[in-house]
């Protein structure tokens, strides 16, 4: 069997798909099969979220970082990113949202001294299992109460967790330009979603003379009594007392994030 594979991305229908340079190669049909199917299981995983009908239909970008869905579609988990509007300016809700980079190679200064090539998001506080009936009632299943996220300062867009990764973002301070040891805590935010799950019962389980620790490179919680020392070793930057559902990040690597991305609230 002869088949055709994209060497830069598989999306069509996608102005951010990568199609331009395409290979081909022989395949052997039951060995291709049982690799699909073997992939499919691996994928099934509706415990958090209904992910594993997504199809090429819902996909509007992917890269390696993110996969993200068209806005209307039921069916994946929302990652949300905040905003700061400035003053005399068409709402960002409507022009949409830009990069640091972006913003830099136009010449704004938006008080950054830190270029990145990303805008931001947040992945969910909370592994619940997704309430879709509405945009509201799947803001709440990830983040709580309204009190929790201020929907009237920040932008929504649907993801699939299966092929979203997160990262833990106090390391960043800590490895600024060591991409290895930021790519250390790299994790689809499926994976994420069981690991803040799991540690629910650790922090259930913390003493009154114990404190939580969280592992920035596995997103683990782990409970040391309060009168441990790290230390100021290599091993002790691994370690942050911040919650790690509230100190992790999604990379969307689009220069200008245009309003049809968003999910309306």
């Amino acid at each position: 069997m002869i088949l055709r594979c994209l060497a830069n991305g598989f999306l069509t229908g996608s102005r951010h798909a990568k199609t331009s340079h395409c290979v081909w190669i022989a395949v052997n049909t039951r060995k291709i099969t049982h690799f699909v199917f073997k992939s499919l299981e691996c994928m099934e995983n509706q415990y958090f979220v209904n992910s594993n009908s997504i199809t090429v239909n819902d996909i509007m970008y992917m890269d390696s970082l993110v996969c993200i869905l068209k806005p209307e579609v039921k069916k994946g988990i929302l990652i949300f990113t905040n905003y700061v509007q400035p003053q005399g300016m068409d709402s960002l809700y409507k022009l949409g949202l830009k990069s640091g980079k972006k913003l830099h190679d136009e010449g704004i200064d938006f008080g950054r001294t830190k270029i990145h090539p990303y805008i931001f998001f947040r992945p969910p506080v909370y592994a619940n299992v997704i309430d879709y009936t509405t945009v509201q009632s799947e803001i709440v299943s990830s983040y709580g109460t309204e009190q929790d996220t201020d929907t009237t300062k920040c932008v929504f867009v649907r993801v699939d967790p299966n092929r979203t990764f997160t990262f833990s973002s106090e390391l960043r301070p800590k490895y600024w330009n060591d991409q290895r040891k930021l790519n250390g805590s790299k994790k689809t935010l499926t994976n994420y979603l069981k690991i803040i799950k799991e540690n629910e019962t650790t922090i259930k389980n913390v003493q009154s003379d114990q404190e939580i620790w969280y592992n920035l490179l596995s997103s683990r919680a782990a409970l040391f009594p309060k009168s441990y020392n790290l230390g100021n070793n290599e091993q002790a930057k691994h370690w942050d007392k911040s919650d790690i559902n509230r100190n992790s990040e999604i990379l969307v690597e689009i220069p200008h994030l245009t309003p049809n991305y968003f999910v309306q609230i």
